[in-house]
């Protein structure tokens, strides 16, 4: 199991190849590897589907279907992660968006995929994450 964030699941959607990040997506849909996030991904992928790409929204709206159909499994975050969130966010100065996929890592005590260089070089001490 590993922790997945909407910069490697971005890069899966809207990049040919997808780059380093293509070998969790072969591991996970041949069954090998389970990967999860914080259910704040969804919004995230759809945001910058919509938002941040130069995409239809007919096209953004089948790309987030073809996202869902990846069957990433989501995870809730409770007070507790909620709470180490946030200390994360203010110990490294990343966004509480980015903390949260840090917290679940850290609960479920497995590591995770990020394409987010600035997230990696600042939270590298923590010994948890791979960069693709």
């Amino acid at each position: 199991m590993k922790v997945v964030d909407a910069s490697v699941a971005l890069r899966w959607l809207l990049e040919e190849p997808p780059g380093g990040s293509a070998g969790a997506l072969e591991d996970h849909l041949s069954g090998s590897q389970v990967l999860v996030a914080p259910e704040l991904i969804r919004y995230e992928v759809g945001n910058v589907l919509v938002n941040k790409s130069s995409l239809s929204l007919d096209d953004a709206a089948d790309l987030f279907d073809h996202f869902l159909e990846l069957e990433i499994q989501t995870y809730t975050l409770g007070a507790e992660e909620h709470r180490e969130s946030l200390l994360l966010a203010g110990r490294f100065r990343i966004t509480a968006y980015d903390a949260s996929y840090l917290a679940l890592s850290l609960a479920l005590n497995v590591r995770l995929v990020t394409a987010d260089k600035k997230l990696a070089t600042r939270a590298h001490s923590l010994g948890i994450i791979d960069v693709v």
